[in-house]
């Protein structure tokens, strides 16, 4: 049985752009980073591979590059009506950035490492890249209760189940594969690994309480599954119905 503990992992120190490991954010830090739009969202503990094509994202990274390699990762949600010039999300993720690869034709492929949440304050500046001013959110959420260990034993065999179903056991890194004992960690873990629209992601990451993330991945756990356990079920059938009328396999797979 899986056995839960909640931690946190990093902290920041009050000087701009400094970060260390500690114990714990018992403080509200704000700082100014340059902010990188994406369409996957990124959370803590997680690795995100981009590829960059703008000039002015590539101006940026080349900055960072010789700077603390720290970046705010934002996710680019669709602009509100009268503010098409602002498309980040409230909340997004400070990473690291881990390795850096300039292409022949000049497009910069970037690995970023998850390390911190952060609500955007405000835009600061778009030229020569975007800047924006960040509060820095805790990792962690709340003390430890019989009911959320409980429900990170739930999830922990729900998670192994929806990836035996996505059948991506052999694609994901063993790092993955084995759960953090940490129950903030385990929340964005989960997180990173659901198959589900960018939006609702990013709706998880924006989460403020523990339970409410943890129960919020069993609904779309369990939704998956029973999705992903009819589609199986249905392909079986209609590839048996295939054998029996000698239909080629490729044209037996229901969707």
């Amino acid at each position: 049985m899986w056995l839960y503990a909640l931690g946190c992992e990093l902290a920041i120190n009050k000087s701009r752009h400094k970060f260390s490991s500690c114990l714990g954010v018992t403080e509200v830090f704000r700082h100014e980073v340059p902010l990188l739009l994406s369409h996957t969202v990124l959370f803590p503990g997680s690795k995100l591979s981009l590829t960059i094509l703008e000039e002015r994202e590539i101006r940026m990274l080349e900055d960072i590059l010789s700077g603390d390699r720290m970046v705010g990762v934002v996710f680019a949600q669709i602009p509100p009506k009268g503010n098409p010039t602002h498309p980040f999300s409230e909340v997004g993720t400070l990473a690291r950035v881990l390795h850096a690869d300039l292409s022949p034709e000049q497009n910069l492929t970037v690995i970023l490492r998850g390390e911190q949440r952060f609500r955007l304050i405000e835009v600061l500046q778009s030229e020569p890249y975007w800047l924006g001013r960040v509060e820095i959110l805790p990792n962690r959420f709340s003390s430890v209760s019989p009911q959320l260990t409980r429900l990170a034993n739930r999830l922990s065999a729900l998670l192994y189940r929806y990836i035996e179903l996505r059948e991506i056991a052999d694609q994901l890194a063993l790092a993955d594969m084995t759960l953090p004992t940490d129950l903030a960690s385990l929340g964005f873990r989960i997180g990173a690994l659901l198959d589900v629209p960018a939006p609702e992601k990013q709706a998880l990451l924006e989460s403020e309480d523990l339970n409410e993330l943890l129960l919020q991945e069993l609904a779309i756990l369990n939704r998956e599954i029973k999705r992903l356990q009819h589609s199986a079920f249905w392909n079986q059938f209609i590839r048996r119905k295939a054998v029996r009328r000698a239909l080629p396999l490729e044209r037996a797979i229901w969707n």
